[in-house]
């Protein structure tokens, strides 16, 4: 009897705090992804690239101007215990790349999402850096989440997405 109840305490309440953990975040994860996808086909037609200029500008209602977006996305429970156990033993931790590469296309679509809305079909110049913004909290205390800033020059440039600026952006559900 004594046994059954340590092996409870001790073993399952954490294993079934983990399974929640797990169910929880590749839920909310798949909802992400989903109105990402929706979303990053709405600026599908913006043209991106981190060249410092477009090769082919055009002249449009307003001058090109700097445009801003960030992210802060933390890594849920499950994951950032698998990212413990790795930095136990050591090696790549695959965990933690899904949420960032999630992060970093969540702040381009943003800042497509923002030139489009100012009216630009363009974003050249793309910049995008990571920020740990943890702190300086212990080890045991660590909530693992980065800040994410991606930066562009908005402009106009002769292509198809120029012809049809005047269509409406699908508005974004959920979050």
């Amino acid at each position: 009897m004594e046994a059954a109840i340590f092996f409870i305490f001790y073993a399952g309440i954490p294993a079934l705090g983990l399974l929640c953990a797990f169910l929880a975040g590749n839920w909310i994860a798949g909802r992400h992804e989903a109105n990402l996808a929706q979303r990053s086909h709405a600026v599908a037609g913006i043209r991106m690239t981190d060249i410092k200029h477009m090769l082919d500008p055009v002249s449009g209602p307003q001058p090109p101007r700097l445009i801003v977006s960030e992210v802060t996305l933390g890594i849920d429970h499950f994951r950032g215990f698998l990212g413990k156990l790795k930095n136990i033993f050591g090696g790549e931790v695959r965990s933690y790349q899904a949420t960032l590469d999630r992060a970093r296309r969540e702040v381009i679509t943003r800042l497509l999402e923002e030139a489009y809305l100012e009216g630009f079909n363009a974003v050249a110049n793309l910049r995008i850096n990571f920020v740990d913004i943890s702190g300086n909290a212990t080890m045991a205390q660590k909530a693992s989440a980065v800040s994410i800033i991606a930066s562009g020059t908005a402009h106009y440039a002769a292509t198809e997405a120029h012809q049809s600026m005047n269509q409406p952006m699908v508005a974004a559900t959920g979050q």
